[in-house]
């Protein structure tokens, strides 16, 4: 109700306790940074997953190339850390943020114009434009999320990312909606082809929204610093940062924790319980619409216990989930499956917020970039870890009925019971 009552306008402005008047550069720059996020994420991660794959087997990749293709928004976060450095390093931080922010925009829609090419000429062009559009992404992350603190951190409402959550949810919800029935009915149609240029023309129009958006932020604020320390002494700063550290172990858990869960569902719905890509779609949605909804709920919690006990709170929702899919069965799966969606979807609602205030809260304003690089590096090579892990379990318990390979869930309920109990340990009362 208090969201809706003062309107998106208001979540951005300064606080009067600031004293800092109310420029309306400073008024609007928040609301750009809401705008930019929830028109390239859509357009960035309804791009992922099982839309990646359909293409990969539009083009007749085998299994083992279109699971490589498809899992590299997990694994290149690994340059991360590559990028922080960069930043830290560069004279020309804007110039920085915007070569990279608006070269991986301009790549992504070209995946799928490699459809007007013939098949064995647009096969190469889409790997190498989703490898580069990806990497790059990923380079530009640290520097992102810098950028966005720096510009609005003691200007806005404590539930600012709460909010920016929310609208972003929201907008993905639509596109991965769009983009999923576009794809479905042309594969109903046999015209896959035409399905995927109309993927590419919905991914120009949201990127190039937000190109115009991008080139409105202002220059980020840095701090006066010296001269940036050697990268082995800036890699070991955050890693000898006692609370930071604290956070980023426990972020280190959850992920690979999370393997054993989301990851190991999206293939379990599908190879065991033989779920249809349609009735996955429907639910997914409406755990996505929830998790949208559950967002403001998650920022008022969270005001009152604090960001790291709702971090807390989600995690072992999370490790309650993973119980819920160990009893999913073929004959279950019809009534199981969407609630399984909706509590699935919904800790996600404060969880990245929870992990970002936590790593704002215990990371200095002159080196958070790489801060940022150095905790996603870390988490991802804990995903990784984590994949490979669950891979090999699965490989040993194919042997047996499909009904072991629910013990999966029971290894990721355990990391995530330990995860939500680190998180809720955490000294950090700022967040």
């Amino acid at each position: 109700d208090r969201l809706r009552s003062r309107g998106l306008g208001d979540v951005y402005k300064r606080q009067a306790s600031n004293g800092c008047g109310g420029g309306q550069q400073m008024e609007k720059t928040p609301r750009d940074f809401i705008f930019d996020n929830l028109l390239s994420m859509s357009a960035y991660w309804a791009c992922t997953g099982a839309i990646i794959a359909s293409l990969t087997a539009y083009y007749g990749f085998s299994l083992a190339l279109s699971n490589v293709v498809t899992g590299l928004s997990g694994t290149l976060p690994i340059l991360q850390l590559a990028g922080g450095l960069a930043y830290e390093r560069t004279t020309r931080p804007l110039r920085f943020l915007r070569l990279c922010n608006g070269t991986w925009r301009v790549l992504l829609p070209l995946v799928f114009f490699s459809v007007l090419l013939p098949r064995t000429a647009g096969a190469p062009l889409m790997v190498v434009c989703y490898v580069l559009a990806i990497g790059i992404y990923q380079f530009a992350c640290p520097s992102q999320t810098d950028w966005l603190v720096s510009s609005v951190e003691g200007r806005v409402r404590g539930d600012y990312y709460s909010v920016r959550e929310m609208f972003f949810m929201l907008t993905y919800t639509g596109v991965f909606c769009a983009v999923s029935l576009i794809i479905d009915r042309a594969a109903r149609h046999g015209a896959q082809q035409t399905g995927f240029l109309a993927v590419g023309v919905l991914e120009t129009m949201l990127l190039a929204a937000s190109l115009t958006v991008l080139l409105r932020l202002p220059a980020p604020e840095r701090p006066e610093k010296e001269e940036p320390a050697p990268a082995v002494a800036a890699l070991l700063e955050p890693l000898r940062n006692r609370r930071f550290r604290r956070v980023m172990l426990t972020n280190m858990v959850w992920s690979l924790s999370g393997m054993f869960i989301g990851g190991f569902a999206a293939v379990y719905q599908i190879q065991v319980l033989e779920l249809t890509f349609f009735e996955i779609m429907v639910w997914v949605t409406a755990g996505n619409l929830c998790r949208s909804l559950c967002t403001p709920l998650m920022a008022r919690l969270a005001a009152r216990f604090g960001w790291k006990n709702v971090t807390a709170l989600t995690i072992a929702m999370m490790a309650c989930v993973a119980a819920l899919w160990a009893a999913a069965t073929r004959q279950n799966a019809a009534y199981l499956f969407p609630v399984l969606s909706i509590l699935g979807a919904v800790p996600y609602a404060g969880m990245g917020v929870g992990f970002l205030k936590m790593q704002v809260a215990t990371s200095p304003s002159a080196t958070r970039s790489m801060y940022f690089s150095v905790n996603s590096l870390f988490n991802g090579a804990s995903a990784l870890l984590g994949s490979v892990l669950c891979s090999a379990l699965i490989g040993v318990l194919e042997a047996y009925p499909p009904h072991a390979l629910r013990c999966i869930f029971f290894v990721g309920l355990a990391g995530a019971l330990a995860a939500a109990v680190m998180a809720a340990r955490i000294p950090c009362r700022e967040a």
